[in-house]
């Protein structure tokens, strides 16, 4: 059911809408470009609608539209040099044959380093994973329910084997990245 207060609200808003739309789109496509101005002063209008705004006046409007473009336009160049200098990094981690390779190698010693901890006894390998999650001792002796010690002990046990089992990689490790 439509109410006149409804009805009274839509008209306002298609009023502004029609006075304001290209001016707005145009100021905003000193920034961006057409497409993205387009869709970001639609946003602001139906931010407006959404929100029932209500300015004192004609002025008050104006300030705030202009002000709300500025602001979106902003944001979104912001987003936009973030994204950039994301794809610049990437493409630069790709182009690097050096990085690239180093990365291949991180990925199979951390594959490797997982493998062996599944060899490990149960509680020496649910220390060791809550370790690698950030979890310190006593945290983990809580999380366990064992004393700070054993955790101390197991831990430093696992290590000494986890060592053993790539002390041949220590080698092979250091010549791949020099």
């Amino acid at each position: 059911m439509v109410t006149e207060e409804n009805n009274t609200s839509e008209l306002y808003i298609r009023k502004i809408f029609d006075q304001y739309y290209r001016s707005l789109v145009q100021f905003a496509n000193r920034f961006l470009s057409i497409d993205e101005c387009e869709d970001l002063v639609q946003d602001i209008f139906i931010g407006i609608w959404e929100k029932e705004n209500a300015f004192q006046d004609e002025l008050h409007l104006k300030v705030f539209l202009y002000k709300a473009v500025r602001n979106k336009c902003y944001n979104v160049i912001k987003h936009n040099f973030v994204k950039n200098k994301y794809a610049e990094n990437t493409i630069k981690s790709l182009e690097d044959d050096d990085l690239f390779l180093k990365q291949i190698l991180e990925e199979d010693i951390v594959c490797q380093l997982y493998k062996a901890i599944e060899i490990l006894p149960d509680r020496k390998k649910e220390i060791i994973k809550l370790s690698l999650k950030g979890l310190k001792n006593a945290d983990i002796a809580e999380e366990l329910g064992i004393q700070l010690q054993t955790v101390k002990t197991l831990k430093s046990q696992s290590y000494k084997i986890l060592r053993d089992q790539f002390k041949d990689l220590e080698s092979i490790i250091y010549f791949l990245l020099v």
